[in-house]
């Protein structure tokens, strides 16, 4: 019998049975499905920057960097359809998607070289890259336009920033260094004109810790070029860096007077002065406006011209312009200028009241001191150039002069200055030379020499006959003549003998030398006699001399 056989088991078959060939295709899939998604969790959105040019930018290659940190890349560089700019597509991270706010702004940064210093050194070597200085909008922005140059001052950076008020600019610029204490505290980040162009403002940043430096006191002027000042202590050369020489630079500093003042806050406004004496200067109050008219030439005087008291500088010169005077047919010169009578001091201060108005009182003052002789007079300040000034004097016997409180702008009496004396002398002087016939004074002089040449002829010719006549004298007078000699001689030995010997005790030589110089003297006179006699008498040497005529008989007395 055969054995019984196992029953069958019956199973579902597994339609879903895969062959682990699919097993790597599988797992590829869903890794490239995780990257992908990863990918897209992480990255940002893309913006657009317009730059002017894109030098230094590469796409794949050029780097966004915040703070140092990449950020970004560039993904494609396109230009723009008016071809006047370029658009630089860059991808941002996701995890700084913030970026991307309306007033965020990008610059491209390469190695500069400015009145700032040196910068972007560091992309020689790993070349360009766009860097962004973060935005404080809200609003967010996809499309920007780009800076020119990198930003002076970065959102956030420690430090105030303040506004000066200038003339002009001067040889600052952007970047230009701020000084305290010949210290670079800060720089010049910004210069603006006011709406109707009259004024400059000029902004400056102060960099932490020094912005506590600037108090409400400050005084900022113009630390450019080189200041030289000659003075009674000799030449005085003062500068703040040898960059400010070259770039400009300002400087602040509290006054002297000023003892402690609070910190100024951000955004205060300050004047710039041209100079650090007119910064540290007192305040001078406001200005009093005079007139003055001068009847004469004004050559030399010029618009900010100093007006001075006994050497005390009381105001400045503002215009110079001419004016009619029909009654006496004249063109007088109308100086303006303003006086400060705070500069005055205690002077002032005997005139003026405390609780009295300024202007009343300071006009009061200059009329009493006006009724005491004061006047205005022009005078040479320097003799090389030529400049002139208005002193202030006052002057002894002067004319009665007014001066009316009342008058908006009051006149000042004046004087004619010194040089304005010696100006009609002088044209006096040379007229007279003028006069002078320096023609015939020659012609006549000539003539005065040629007849003194003849003169001189004629003496030497008659010389020349007196010479001929004495070596013609007879034996005996030149007998006389080697007697003469030999008295000289023998003088001349003993005034010799004398100068060797002298004593207290030879007073009898010494009478006996002044005999014979007598003696002497008489012999030359006798010998003057007798080539005087010879010279009118040739014939006395042939005939002799006649015998002297009988004298009359003195009548008694």
């Amino acid at each position: 019998m055969l054995p019984a056989l196992p029953e069958p088991v019956l199973a579902r078959q597994n339609r879903l049975h895969m062959s682990l060939v699919w097993i790597v295709p599988v797992v590829a899939l869903v890794i490239g499905a995780v990257l992908v998604a990863r990918s897209f969790l992480q990255t940002g959105p893309e913006i657009g920057i317009e730059f002017r040019s894109a030098e230094g930018i590469e796409p794949g290659r050029t780097e966004l960097r915040f703070k140092e940190v990449v950020v970004g890349h560039v993904k494609r560089v396109t230009i723009q359809p008016n071809r006047q700019k370029v658009r630089v597509t860059v991808g941002l991270d996701k995890s700084v998607e913030n970026l991307a706010v309306a007033d965020t702004r990008f610059w491209v940064v390469r190695p500069r070289i400015g009145t700032g210093g040196v910068s972007g050194l560091g992309t020689l070597l790993s070349g360009a890259y766009i860097a962004i200085d973060a935005g404080v909008s809200e609003e967010s922005s996809r499309e920007f336009v780009g800076l020119d140059t990198p930003p002076l001052v970065l959102r956030g950076e420690p430090g105030r920033s303040f506004v000066l008020r200038a003339d002009d600019l001067g040889s600052l610029d952007v970047g230009s260094p701020v000084y305290h204490r010949r210290i670079r505290v800060g720089r010049v980040v910004g210069y603006t004109l006011d709406p109707i162009g009259k004024a400059l403002e000029v902004q400056v940043f102060i960099e932490a810790p020094n912005e506590s430096l600037v108090t409400t006191a400050s005084r900022f002027w113009n630390a450019s070029g080189v200041d030289l000042a000659l003075s009674a202590s000799g030449l005085t050369v003062n500068t703040q860096s040898v960059a400010s020489v070259l770039a400009g630079g300002l400087a602040f500093g509290d006054p002297p007077r000023v003892a402690s003042a609070p910190a100024a806050a951000a955004g205060q406004r300050f004047l710039l002065f041209g100079t650090q004496r007119a910064a540290m200067a007192p305040d001078d109050g406001e200005p009093l406006r005079v007139r003055m008219v001068f009847n004469q030439s004004l050559r030399g005087l010029d618009e900010g011209a100093p007006i001075d008291l006994l050497g005390v500088e009381l105001g400045t010169v503002r215009s110079i312009a001419l004016r009619q005077d029909v009654r006496n047919n004249r063109l007088p010169v109308e100086v303006m200028a303003e006086i400060y009578p705070l500069r005055l001091g205690k002077l002032r201060e005997r005139f003026v009241a405390p609780g009295a108005s300024a202007t009343g009182g300071d006009r009061l003052l200059i009329k009493q001191l006006v009724e005491r002789g004061l006047r205005a007079q022009v005078r040479n300040g320097n003799l090389l150039t030529g400049r002139l000034y208005v002193a202030l004097e006052f002057v002894p016997k002067a004319p009665r002069a007014s001066f009316d409180t009342n008058a908006d702008v009051p006149d000042l009496p004046t004087v004619p200055g010194t040089l304005a004396d010696v100006q009609p002398q002088l044209a006096e002087i040379v007229g007279r030379l003028s006069k002078v016939r320096f023609d015939e004074i020659g012609a006549d002089l000539q003539g005065t020499l040629k007849s003194l040449d003849g003169t001189g002829a004629s003496l030497q010719a008659t010389l020349g006959s007196a010479e001929a006549m004495i070596k013609q004298l007879t034996p005996e007078a030149q007998r006389t003549l080697a007697e003469v000699q030999n008295t000289l001689a023998a003088a001349q030995q003993t005034l010799r003998s004398a100068e060797h010997n002298l004593t207290d005790t030879q007073a009898p030589l010494q009478l006996g030398a002044g005999q014979a110089l007598a003696e002497l003297q008489r012999a030359a006179q006798a010998l003057r006699v007798l080539a005087d006699y010879l010279q009118r008498h040739p014939e006395s040497l042939l005939r002799g001399k006649p015998p002297d005529p009988a004298r009359a008989p003195e009548a008694p007395r």
